[in-house]
């Protein structure tokens, strides 16, 4: 299944998981669709690489080609001098190697991994995911994270996430658009050219995503407020929203420096709905408002509107008439670096990847201390 509901499953209170956990130091990593993070209990750890697992999965169903690459970028973002304890999740990319190319093989990768870098990784379920993201926007927004629920849409990912509760799904912004291009635009092609994206396009789209939205109503209920936290959202739909209401005057609805209502999202959706990139770029003014502020990149042109659809999808089947916007860097590695779950799992790292080849992605949710 491409969705799950997401149960709290962490050893911990994420709640009150704010302090760093004490026994020893300790390096994470969030190796998410599109690259990996790193952070570590010390502070002294930061850094970014790029590696498309995506691309990789999407070419064979199996994480292969970008094995070394992942070595590498784990080396070199925490070297072994550091004297630390490595953990990594894998997160929307690595699930779906799991689901489509089989856990033995995902489970073969993780071994390789552990022998050649000293980190134990795991295959991350979206449950979890959810609560570790919630956990990062608390900690970055303190006070301003007003709502109960955070989405955050990630590369692979879409989840709402609470502090107790959330469910998500495998349609990020580039898995959404791959599905859009095969279903609305009958490309297989996942980089298809979606715009125009015609005028039945939130019709179709909440077509092609109602299982999803059945699941997700089923999980989380309906009318409930929600922050939107990640980048295709707080720096696309919100500023284009912004600009097509103040400084164009051109939609309906209400948008506002915190956030926007369905009924912008649906007027700006029609007025994009039958233009090319080209033209959605010149009505964007290229993709700067009147003070010649930059409020979009103009190469992402062709998901402005797919990321509108998708966003819109999910309002309207949960009925949520307001999203709220406010930008937090999320990244998983505090939640993995607090739970006291993943370090468990070390100690009984041979078990864990038995258990993944058997029981797939609930392999990390079963109690390591029922291992041999």
């Amino acid at each position: 299944m491409r969705t799950q509901t997401l149960l709290l499953v962490l050893a911990l209170s994420l709640a009150g998981c704010a302090q760093a956990p004490s026994q020893g130091c300790r390096v994470g990593f969030d190796i998410g669709s599109s690259g990996i993070r790193a952070g570590a209990t010390t502070g002294d750890v930061q850094g970014r690489v790029s590696v498309d697992y995506l691309a990789d999965v999407w070419a064979d169903n199996v994480i292969d080609e970008t094995v070394d690459a992942t070595a590498t970028a784990l080396g070199e973002l925490a070297p072994r001098h550091h004297d630390c304890t490595a953990v990594a999740g894998g997160y929307s990319a690595w699930r779906l190697a799991a689901e489509k190319g089989g856990s033995d093989k995902v489970a073969d990768t993780l071994r390789d991994l552990q022998r050649r870098t000293g980190a134990y990784v795991f295959v991350i379920p979206q449950a979890v995911e959810g609560s570790y993201g919630y956990f990062a926007a608390k900690q970055q927004l303190g006070e301003r994270l007003t709502t109960p629920f955070i989405l955050d849409v990630g590369g692979g990912s879409l989840q709402f996430a609470a502090g107790h509760t959330g469910w998500g799904t495998a349609l990020g912004q580039k898995a959404w658009r791959k599905l859009f291009c095969a279903q609305v635009k009958g490309s297989e092609n996942p980089n298809c050219a979606t715009n125009p994206v015609g005028a039945r396009a939130a019709e179709q789209s909440a077509q092609v995503l109602s299982n999803e939205l059945a699941q997700a109503k089923a999980a989380l209920g309906t009318g409930f407020a929600v922050t939107a936290v990640s980048t295709p959202v707080v720096h696309g739909v919100h500023p284009i929203l912004a600009y097509l209401s103040h400084d164009r005057n051109a939609i309906a609805g209400r948008v506002d420096a915190t956030g926007f209502d369905r009924a912008a999202l649906d007027s700006a959706i029609g007025l994009l709905a039958d233009k090319d990139d080209a033209g959605i770029v010149q009505l964007l003014n290229g993709c700067r408002d009147g003070a010649g502020k930059p409020i979009c990149a103009d190469r992402f042109a062709s998901t402005f509107v797919t990321d509108m659809l998708l966003v819109r999808s999910f309002m309207a089947g949960l009925q949520v008439t307001r999203m709220d916007v406010a930008e937090a860097d999320i990244t998983n590695v505090p939640g993995i670096l607090a739970d006291e779950r993943a370090f468990a799992w070390i100690k009984a790292y041979p078990c864990y990847l038995a258990r993944l080849r058997a029981q797939g992605m609930d392999a990390y949710t079963s109690d390591p201390r029922s291992c041999p």
